[in-house]
């Protein structure tokens, strides 16, 4: 075999670096798809996360607490004993019939109260259900203990959509405490007014008509004098009556079980 010339050699080293970089070529852009391949599905896997997510949101909420569709009610006043003085208003499933040893439940609450957003936010399924079925008579009386602006616009809210939009009382008040849960919890530095009062009642049904008088007609000095009538018995909200016995079994969130409807929820689960 004849020996290499010098030229030859350089030939072949050029033919062997260019094979080189054709593999190299290859091998960086089996890489690419590879690594494209890789994002689509990761991106795929957070898509099904969300959805998974916002799925089991419709049953709870990323704490865990259960949500629920309020069902439409009936809604009657409650006047204080000895007094004229409209207090509460008592709610059962608009299409349901209280029997005559049905439970009364008693709540007085404040709008802008952390305890009492508590007690709504882990109880209301279970209440909503009770109501539903009338298997309790359910009065809530709307207070203002908490000296701020909107304890007082909520509960004059509240008496305004028992009035002109009875069917409607129990949507808006769960719509007016998931504004007020996200300042109680951090997700809003921003303290609810008017304009929540009315998407809240929009967002439960409240025909536009109404929900455009809230503000002029929400009766505020009554807000004021059923707070005064409540500091006349009570200390402080939520105040839980059953059968007019004050207790503060809520804060077990069984409300089925606090009136013996059911099995406490402890035992019952797995």
């Amino acid at each position: 075999m004849a020996n290499k010339t010098k030229a030859d050699r350089r030939a072949e080293a050029r033919e062997k670096a260019r094979r080189l970089q054709e593999q190299e070529a290859k091998r960086a852009k089996r890489n690419k798809l590879i690594t494209i391949l890789v994002i689509v599905v990761a991106i795929a896997l957070v898509g099904v996360a969300i959805w998974s997510i916002v799925s089991n949101g419709n049953k709870d909420d990323a704490n865990g607490r259960p949500d629920y569709d309020p069902v439409a009610v009936q809604v009657e006043p409650v006047v204080k004993e000895n007094t004229e003085i409209t207090t509460g208003f008592a709610i059962i499933g608009e299409n349901a019939e209280l029997s005559a040893d049905a439970p009364r439940v008693d709540i007085y609450f404040d709008y802008m109260c952390t305890y009492c957003n508590d007690l709504e936010q882990w109880n209301g399924a279970d209440i909503n259900d009770l109501v539903a079925e009338a298997d309790a008579e359910f009065v809530y009386h709307p207070v203002a203990i908490l000296n701020n602006d909107f304890s007082a616009k909520g509960a004059a809210a509240f008496k305004f959509i028992a009035e002109n939009s009875p069917e409607h009382l129990a949507g808006f008040h769960k719509n007016v405490f998931e504004d007020t849960d996200a300042v109680l919890n951090g997700r809003s530095s921003t303290l609810p007014d008017w304009g929540n009062i009315r998407n809240a009642a929009s967002d439960a049904g409240v025909p536009s008509d109404i929900v455009d008088r809230i503000e002029d007609e929400a009766d505020l000095e009554w807000a004021n004098t059923v707070t005064t009538e409540f500091l006349k018995e009570y200390r402080g909200t939520p105040t839980v009556l059953v059968n007019g016995e004050e207790t503060t079994a809520w804060a077990n969130n069984d409300f089925k079980a606090m009136l013996g409807l059911a099995e406490p929820k402890d035992s019952t689960q797995e």
